[in-house]
């Protein structure tokens, strides 16, 4: 016999949107059940540089983007600060870069209202010594580094607060559809074989790659791209700001102070088996061996660790480059596909996630005749005790 549970809202996936879409609704009022089939960010949400945008990376290819991560940026540092570390950020050039691309740079960020400051060369090393002695430009910009885990796991927990319900390492097999509307989701928890009926009024899909997965089980049909993108973890710190070389995206552009450690990558591959996310020794010797070009010391630090992510960009298949497809989100309301209580967000960044949410919880809201507005542009995240597992 199945378990069977009853709430206004069921969230599928428990990442930084997921986790995000929870608090937005409770602090309207909502109830809401979120299911995860791993565990807090097992996904994308907890395999990122945890780098807070400034916006600066997308100014040359996609700057609906850029002036997103600009806002929500500035929104984070001051409403999940106990999340961030307010690094500040470099975009360097070294011999060889592409000088017009570079000049662009400062002119493309005023046009996105981005915040940069032109550094000379020697200012530039004064501030970040192990930049290489071959630098040609820098310019200064308010990126900042965010622990993934810490994000997720404070809004998760004030969503348990306000009465949230979190079920972890259990997963969707199947819906029950009828008048257009998804009747009843069947989960199974991955551990002990379980199962549960979960009937929700809304049902929001925020599964990241495995949107397409889920939206399959519920008969909607999503076009999305796996990215899978390779990192690597020194042993130390290298640098105390973000550095970014300021070229068109390519391997091993971003390192990432992270605590005690710094975080190099990253690469960017198609793939197709969501089952086999994994860095291999092709993709590290290459981004090891373009790193070094901005930061030489990179070539004989100690590496303790690599992971990969994979990216969802919602998006046509038959982009040539999955660097060129944009990294603004889609939210799709899916009443083309008949189906008039289900969602599903997708793409954006980390840096993105908390409008995600607030764009996410409007349309459930809307369909739910909550009046109530989003809060969190507001309210501060709040720093909480550890979540009740």
């Amino acid at each position: 016999m199945s378990k069977a549970l009853n709430t206004q809202v069921l969230i599928i996936g428990g990442g930084a949107t997921g986790t995000g879409i929870a608090r937005d609704l409770a602090l309207r009022g909502v109830e809401c059940i979120l299911a995860e089939r791993r565990d807090i960010n097992a996904g994308a949400s907890g395999a990122n540089h945890g780098l807070l945008h400034s916006g600066g990376r997308y100014v040359f290819a996609d700057q609906g983007s850029a002036k997103e991560c600009r806002q929500e940026g500035k929104l984070l540092k001051k409403l999940a600060s106990h999340c961030i570390e307010d690094t500040g950020g470099l975009f360097i050039a070294v011999e060889g870069d592409d000088e017009k691309y570079v000049a662009d740079f400062p002119h493309l960020c005023s046009q996105c209202d981005i915040a940069v400051k032109t550094l000379d060369v020697k200012e530039a090393r004064e501030l970040e010594p192990e930049l290489s002695d071959k630098l040609i430009a820098a310019y200064m910009v308010a990126d900042a580094s965010i622990d993934p885990f810490k994000l997720s796991m404070e809004n998760i927990s004030q969503a348990q607060e306000l009465g949230s319900t979190l079920l972890r390492f259990t997963k969707v097999v199947g819906f029950e559809k009828n008048n257009q509307k998804i009747k009843a989701t069947h989960l199974k928890n991955i551990i002990t074989g379980e199962e549960l009926v979960i009937e929700a009024e809304q049902v929001v899909n925020a599964t990241g790659a495995w949107a397409g997965v889920v939206a399959g089980l519920a008969g909607a049909a999503i076009d999305i791209i796996y990215s899978k993108g390779s990192l690597i973890v020194t042993h130390n710190r290298i640098t105390d700001r973000v550095v970014n070389r300021l070229r068109p995206s390519a391997s091993a552009d971003i390192l990432v102070p992270g605590g005690t450690v710094s975080i190099l990558g990253t690469t960017s591959m198609r793939i197709d088996n969501l089952d086999q996310i994994y860095p291999t020794v092709a993709e590290v010797d290459d981004m090891v061996g373009e790193a070094v070009k901005m930061i030489p010391a990179l070539e004989t630090v100690r590496y303790i660790r690599a992971y990969a992510g994979v990216r969802p960009l919602v998006g046509s298949r038959s982009a040539n480059d999955d660097r060129g497809v944009s990294r603004s989100f889609t939210l799709i309301d899916h009443s083309e596909d008949g189906l008039d209580n289900f969602a599903t967000i997708s793409g954006g960044k980390l840096t993105t996630y908390r409008l995600m949410a607030e764009k996410t919880a409007d349309l459930v809201c809307r369909r739910l005749q909550v009046s109530r507005p989003c809060k969190t542009r507001t309210e501060p995240l709040m720093v909480s005790q550890p979540a009740r597992w």
